[in-house]
């Protein structure tokens, strides 16, 4: 019987409430849901600094754990309900990035605006089961912006990804990648950049 008049007074209540009303307490319910989340499951280092708006999932027992002097710039979202969140030092993530876990990302990765890095998909047929795997990003890792990093990748230290890139398979360290789907382009790159290790021709001589 009490539920019955919780949820009568519950419906005559909202039918009285103009809309405006509705949507401005749903919105701060939520970033006071978002906010606590944040202080509360979120370990952190020092110095570490988050922009505005950052919006922050999360779902037991996963966790977050963030290196120091890392930066999220505005408008992040970081998600760790399918999976945990490891961030390295020094890390840097552009405006309007999307971190999805589990992924674990090492020290001094910087990503440009725009990059996606995305969790496990939707459990369709042919999938296949995802349990125990997460993408793994290396150390001074380089990520240009418009790029996106599917699941289950592991890029490899010091690799560089091109600016649109659809990362859908492993990255060797020291490579360089682009394309959709991203393709190594790392011998292409060092021939045009001059970086062969073949000795530079000599300059012609000007004629007297």
């Amino acid at each position: 019987m009490g539920k019955k008049e919780r949820g009568a007074l519950y419906k005559a209540i909202e039918s009285v409430t103009p809309s405006i009303v509705k949507l401005f307490v749903k919105r701060v319910h939520s970033k006071a849901i978002r906010f606590y989340n944040r202080c509360r499951y979120i370990e952190r280092g020092r110095f570490v600094e988050f922009g505005y708006r950052f919006r922050f999932d999360y779902s037991r027992p996963n966790r977050v754990c963030i290196g120091d002097r890392t930066i999220a710039e505005d408008f992040n979202v970081w998600n760790a309900v399918m999976g945990d969140i490891i961030v390295g030092r020094e890390c840097w993530f552009g405006l309007n990035n999307v971190l999805m876990g589990p992924v674990e990302i090492g020290d001094k990765v910087a990503t440009g605006p725009y990059v996606k890095i995305l969790g496990p998909r939707h459990p369709a047929h042919g999938y296949g089961d995802t349990a125990g795997q997460k993408t793994i990003i290396g150390n001074n890792v380089w990520i240009s912006t418009g790029s996106i990093i599917l699941f289950g990748v592991n890029i490899g230290d010091n690799a560089v990804i091109s600016a649109g890139s659809v990362v859908t398979k492993d990255v060797p360290a020291g490579a360089f990648v682009g394309g959709n789907p991203a393709r190594n382009l790392s011998a292409i790159a060092h021939k045009a950049w001059g970086l062969t290790g073949n000795k530079p021709e000599k300059e012609p001589v000007a004629e007297k």
